[in-house]
């Protein structure tokens, strides 16, 4: 019971370091920005890896409403992240060390020649914070009816990292795990002492070697030159600089973000060019020679047809799909990014309209109301090097490393 708490609590750090200071990008897109506007886009940028200690929350969306074959008329799902966070002097090298590592080769490397660096990070990293999870009623039925639990519409989960240890309220998480009932309060875990001993054990060597393409194929059955492929795929995901001819940015007019002024720069991503693209092409038949697809994958033939009806009919299937980030940068000095937005909407009318036509989609499956697809992540930064207070809950049940370990 304890290593499925932990492994979901695991992943929850992960969506918390998602949006931490210490990880912005110091060298953002500028496209055909003036002078004076990318110094200020950039200067934010490489404050923002010199902070601290600040509080920020941030809001994680999706919705789904009207998709044909899907047994709910609207499933959402909203994750609420709100706290302080704050990194000593070691975590906060040992980050911007990890940011700087893109590909997976390199963050591979850092593995095998760094182990440290990770257990820097963990043990001088602190937040105390909450996340909350809202369900739509429909979505939590469905889920409720799968899993032969109640799924509840809206669950909390404060989190407290201090000291290399993580700290749990599992109140209200644990009855949704089997044989948790009785688990309630504070449950802390010494990762930071685990972490150690992975370190000193050669565990972070192990893992980095079991990313090499070589150990990749014989995990995947296939042989070392797919593997690879699928390494260079990810790198070249990874890569954000791939994609900035397909990207514009302009800075609309400034606004204000709870009191302080701030210039906004808004980035949009042109979707029909670069599915229309050489990039994207490259992109599928690497993702094909991969493997991962299956013996089913498409060929070569396959894929230039396919890519030659895209050329014809994208503008009509992705006519209703925008993806954009709006960035709010303080024009007070020292500049900082307060604010920060991506959003990926698709009205699906247009796709559904092509497939109905070619007989693939039934009508009486055509939802007569409005079909989209809405993705978005909202992140707002405060109290920027401001001092955190941050302890340790007292009454704490506390999971050694060594049972963990076991």
């Amino acid at each position: 019971m304890r290593s499925k708490v932990l492994s979901l609590l695991l992943v929850l750090v992960l969506l918390l370091a998602t949006f931490s200071t210490a990880f912005a990008q110091a060298e953002p897109f500028c496209g055909d920005l003036d002078e004076a506007d990318c110094a200020l886009l950039t200067a934010a940028s490489e404050n923002m890896q010199e902070v601290a200690s600040y509080q920020a929350s941030a809001v994680y969306s999706t919705q789904l409403v009207g998709i044909p074959g899907l047994p709910l008329s609207e499933a959402a799902v909203d994750v609420m992240v709100s706290g302080a966070f704050s990194y000593d002097d070691a975590a906060l090298a040992a980050a911007q060390e990890l940011a700087a590592a893109t590909s997976q080769e390199e963050i591979a490397a850092l593995m095998s020649e760094s182990p440290d660096l990770f257990v820097d990070f963990y043990n001088g990293w602190a937040f105390d914070a909450q996340i909350d999870v809202a369900v739509s009623e429909e979505l939590a039925t469905a889920l409720s009816a799968d899993a032969g639990i109640v799924v509840p519409t809206a669950l909390s989960v404060p989190l407290i990292l201090a000291d290399g240890i993580l700290y749990a309220d599992v109140t209200e998480l644990a009855p949704l795990m089997e044989g948790g009932e009785s688990m309630t309060g504070w449950i802390g875990f010494e990762l930071g002492r685990l972490l150690e001993a992975a370190a000193d054990q050669g565990i972070f060597e192990q893992a980095a070697a079991s990313m090499e393409p070589e150990a990749v194929a014989m995990a995947s059955g296939s042989d070392a030159a797919t593997a690879a492929a699928l390494m260079g795929l990810s790198a070249a995901l990874s890569d954000p600089a791939a994609f900035e001819q397909f990207q514009t940015v302009e800075r609309v007019d400034d606004g204000d973000l709870d009191g302080t002024p701030v210039a906004v720069f808004v980035t949009t991503f042109d979707v029909l060019s670069f599915i229309s693209s050489p990039q994207f092409v490259d992109l599928i038949t690497g993702l094909v020679d991969s493997g991962v697809l299956g013996a089913d994958a498409p060929s070569a033939a396959d894929i230039e047809q396919t890519m030659q009806m895209v050329g014809l009919m994208g503008p009509m299937i992705f006519q209703g799909l925008t993806a954009a980030s709006t960035t709010m940068v303080s024009l007070d000095e020292p500049n900082y990014i307060l604010g920060q937005r991506n959003s990926f909407d698709w009205d699906l009318a247009g796709l559904l309209q092509m497939v109905a036509m070619s007989g693939a989609l039934p009508a009486d499956q055509m939802s007569s109301d409005a079909s989209t697809i809405s993705i978005s992540t909202t992140v707002i930064n405060s109290a920027i090097d401001e001092e955190q207070t941050i302890e340790a809950p007292a009454d704490a049940v506390i999971v050694p490393a060594e049972a963990m370990m076991q």
